[in-house]
């Protein structure tokens, strides 16, 4: 909030960063809709893949730049927050994708029951400040291990050792640690993890990303979180237009379907059919409803008990929902910022 105490700095530019998945940001940078808001403010937007002048990798995780806005998976954002990144949560959208655990299509494997003894492949990735990648398929399994009663202590973890990759979603240490019969099961999600399912011929042991159990689902990618530098909040107008702009990129998709896999296409690499059939719910709008809340305490809670988190995060006291409130009311009126 503004600080009465001392002159406000003037924002003449945010950063914008993104996971290769789908979100609201990725629309509104590519409908404009993020520009027309800001430039209201005499503000503009540097998309850091495309800003030479940042180290990205190290931006998008740690969450350290000044005035950056960010929109995708929780882990890394919860990490930032518990290693004392000063960010605030303005919005959370829960976009169900295909999560799933793979076995080689001759395995006995025909249920999460049948993993007890088995070894499941976790992936390290370990030049990563945050191995986002081991936690949420320590996630996907453990998901998948409730569902029979069972716990991560009732199977055998093989640590698979991960050379550097890009940002988009690649499966290839596990898949091929699971085709040399290393492990007996892998997890993947989202429309690379599908478009390598079926690629690659494997069977699936189970489906996670449309169970009826919403907390069955709670992985890296559900809830996704929007976060933002504190600094930037003490200039509330410029967080409430790129809200405004988000609520709206997120209302556009649902009446565009064939633009909105166009754009997460590119986004993600993958063919359009595996995203078509990945992201069947198309539901992209920030919220900060209680049940999404919960359901990313709970993923902090679990993040922390295996040691992906240094120190606990109190989900509530990250929120900053004003923001959000005022984005809302401007869409319902059918106006933005002026």
């Amino acid at each position: 909030m503004p600080n009465i105490d001392s002159p406000q700095e003037i924002v003449k530019e945010i950063r914008i960063t993104r996971c290769p998945v789908p979100t609201a940001a990725s629309l509104a940078l590519d409908l404009g809709l993020l520009d027309q808001e800001l430039e209201k403010s005499g503000c503009t937007a540097a998309e850091l893949t495309r800003d030479t002048r940042h180290a990205l990798p190290d931006a998008h995780f740690n969450h350290t730049l000044p005035f950056l806005v960010r929109e995708g998976g929780n882990i890394p954002a919860l990490w930032a927050r518990s290693t004392g990144s000063d960010t605030r949560l303005i919005g959370l959208s829960w976009v169900d994708e295909y999560q799933a655990i793979l076995t080689l299509p001759d395995s006995d494997l025909q249920e999460p029951g049948d993993l007890r003894g088995r070894r499941i492949g976790i992936p390290r990735h370990r030049y990563l400040e945050i191995d986002f990648r081991a936690a949420q398929a320590l996630r996907g399994f453990h998901n998948a291990l409730s569902l029979a009663n069972l716990t991560l202590d009732d199977v055998n973890i093989t640590h698979l050792e991960a050379v550097r990759e890009g940002r988009r979603d690649s499966w290839n240490t596990e898949i091929e640690a699971l085709q040399r019969r290393e492990i007996d099961a892998v997890f993947v999600k989202g429309a690379t993890g599908l478009e390598v399912a079926r690629t690659a011929g494997l069977k699936e042991v189970i489906e996670l990303g449309f169970h009826p159990d919403p907390l069955v689902r709670v992985n890296n990618g559900v809830p996704r979180t929007v976060t933002v530098d504190t600094a930037l909040t003490e200039q509330e107008h410029i967080v409430e237009q790129i809200l405004t702009s988000l609520l709206r990129a997120a209302d556009w998709s649902k009446d565009h379907p064939e633009d909105f896999i166009r754009v997460v296409t590119k986004e993600t690499g993958a063919s359009s059919e595996y995203v078509a059939s990945a992201y069947r719910n198309i539901s992209l709008r920030p919220s900060l409803r209680e049940d999404y809340v919960r359901a990313l305490e709970a993923q902090s809670r679990f993040l922390f008990e295996h040691g992906f988190l240094p120190n606990p995060v109190n989900v509530w006291d990250w929120i900053l929902p004003e923001p959000l409130a005022a984005a809302e009311q401007n869409i319902a009126k059918g106006v933005s910022l002026t």
